[in-house]
């Protein structure tokens, strides 16, 4: 067996790691959010603006909706792709899945040019629309809805690898013997599949959830400012001439809370479920 020693020089790394790229960081954040932007001194103001000004509220409250509306199209579809995918064999399962991972490899603003050239206002879908006279079909790429759009292209391929391996992984058995007991299809999928689809169903919610609250560099490119997410905002308080740092680490601490606690929430309803 390694002895301790060796286990410590091998693990030392990554602990370094952690310690100096993310605790450490973290820590500053929060400490920083505590100090003024001008004198440096201890203070709760940064905290205060982000509960008292409508445009903190109105970012935190805009993210929740964003991250809420994307997780739910995004279990949507991931789900019925998965379903489907019991009727592939395991190479076209291979195929779909060296597909669906391609999203993921893709820089955020090669993906948002993308859209732009596609659905943009003098993208492809948009001047066919134009020239058959049929402008009530347009589309705006530059709103919420074409927000949630392309970040569809992210999220149900990112759900459906997920659901393809919990539906895959089902015990068919259990299935069997429910509808040998009688059971009708309907309370087989309630009281059977359901349950055994559901710790896996929460953790892909939890991934989904956990990225939109995050989400930047494609909503950047296509929206700039014009709609105001919290990690937008905080870019913005950060880097604009007239920044204010211990603000913009204050709006970071909330959303690493938000973002905890929406992890720390979806874990607990998953470990319920699992039975633990």
């Amino acid at each position: 067996m390694l002895n301790r020693k060796f286990i410590f020089i091998l693990i030392a790394p990554i602990i370094a790691f952690i310690v100096l790229f993310i605790i450490y960081p973290y820590i500053t954040i929060v400490i920083n959010s505590f100090k003024s932007n001008t004198s440096g001194q201890f203070t709760f103001l940064n905290w205060k603006n982000l509960f008292a000004l409508p445009q903190y509220l109105n970012a935190v409250k805009n993210s929740l909706l964003f991250a809420g509306a994307s997780t739910l199209i995004a279990a949507f579809f991931g789900t019925i792709i998965g379903w489907i995918s019991l009727r592939f064999s395991e190479q076209t399962i291979g195929k779909l899945k060296a597909i669906f991972s391609i999203p993921m490899t893709l820089s955020g603003l090669v993906v948002a040019f993308s859209f732009i050239v596609l659905l943009g206002r003098s993208g492809i879908y948009n001047t066919l629309i134009s020239s058959l006279d049929a402008n009530f079909m347009r589309f705006n790429l530059y709103s919420w809805k074409g927000l949630l759009t392309v970040y569809c292209f992210y999220n149900i391929p990112l759900f459906s690898m997920t659901m393809m391996s919990v539906f895959r992984n089902l015990d068919i058995s259990l299935v069997e013997a429910s509808k040998n007991l009688g059971a009708s299809k309907l309370q087989t999928w309630f009281y059977v599949i359901i349950p055994n689809l559901a710790p896996g169903f929460i953790s892909a919610l939890s991934l989904v959830f956990a990225s939109m609250m995050g989400a930047f560099g494609t909503a950047l490119a296509l929206t700039g400012l014009s709609k105001i997410l919290l990690s937008l905002l905080i870019w913005s308080t950060a880097s604009e001439s007239n920044f204010n740092i211990p603000q913009a680490d204050a709006m970071a601490t909330l959303l690493a809370i938000i973002i905890y606690i929406s992890l720390f929430s979806f874990l607990k309803l998953e470990k319920k479920l699992l039975g633990d």
